[in-house]
């Protein structure tokens, strides 16, 4: 301590503070990562949800697609019959 003209009493006392300031900032960062974190995963399970949704109407689009173009070949094989 003998690099440091104050006295002890004052240098401990804004040592203190320094520190104490440190340690709040470092808790406000932690739980601003954590809540980000927690966004950052609640974000990607709504995606997933969402890519899953988008892919099924997909499949079922086409499937309703293919079952039309069947049955439109169907009737244009079948010769007209008089009735």
């Amino acid at each position: 301590m003998q690099e440091f003209k104050s006295p002890v009493s004052r240098l401990a006392r804004l040592f203190r503070k320094g520190r104490d300031n440190w340690r709040e900032k470092a808790l406000e960062k932690q739980k601003k990562v954590r809540a980000l974190e927690i966004k950052v995963r609640d974000l990607s399970d709504s995606r997933e949800h969402w890519k899953k949704r988008a892919l099924a109407a997909e499949l079922k689009l086409k499937e309703q697609n293919v079952g039309a173009e069947s049955e439109e070949k169907k009737k244009k094989s079948k010769p007209n019959q008089p009735t």
